[in-house]
């Protein structure tokens, strides 16, 4: 039978070492793995966690937005009001009302009627204001050209009575004349006829 040679010290050291090499990569290789294992468990916990967060970011977004778009519209109202007053403090110390578009288009448009309306009266009142004055002024001409024939014909009757009177005093005067110079043609007969006479009276007493 055959003895079995006893391992020397230096084998032994290696065997051992060797040994807890291999139990220490065992441990830590199941260390490994129960640390595999928890990073799945981990990731699973993570994917979770941000997935919430997406949730939470978005439901944040959601809400900034609302809020941004109620402050806007606050703001939007604010600046308005601001500005509305603003205006009305002007247009009061300046004596002035605010109108709004549609009103004033529709002021626009009387306005430009009443205008229209305006200028075709005052056309109209003008022309019948002409042919008023050139009516009276044919009138007045025709009145005045019948008064003058009323004052021709009138003058002319004076006239020709006039002359008619003329003549006839002129014939009297004539006639005057005529028996003026008849009564001197007889007087210087008569005063001749007695000179005459005179004369002979004389001539017989001389004798």
């Amino acid at each position: 039978m055959a003895v079995a040679k006893k391992a020397s010290t230096t084998t032994e050291l290696v065997l051992g070492a060797a040994a807890q090499n291999i139990t220490r990569g065992l441990v830590e290789l199941k260390s490994a793995f129960d640390n595999v294992n928890k990073l799945g468990s981990l990731g699973e916990e993570l994917t979770l966690l941000v997935s919430n967060k997406e949730e939470a970011i978005k439901a944040l977004d959601i809400e900034f937005s609302e809020k941004k778009r109620k402050l806007a519209v606050e703001l939007d109202l604010s600046f308005k009001a601001d500005t509305n007053r603003v205006v009305n403090e002007y247009l009061k110390e300046t004596g002035k009302v605010t109108v709004s578009a549609t009103e004033l288009s529709s002021l626009q448009a009387e306005l430009a009627t009443v205008k229209n309306n305006a200028e075709a009266e005052t056309k109209k009142q003008v022309l019948s204001a002409t042919n008023a004055l050139k009516a009276q002024y044919e009138n007045d001409i025709k009145l005045l050209h019948s008064e003058n024939k009323a004052v021709a014909v009138e003058n002319t009757a004076k006239i020709g009575a006039l002359t008619d009177k003329n003549n006839f005093l002129v014939k009297q005067v004539e006639t005057l004349y005529e028996q003026l110079n008849s009564e001197r043609t007889a007087g210087t007969e008569r005063a001749k006829a007695g000179s005459i006479g005179s004369i002979n009276m004389g001539d017989s007493n001389r004798k």
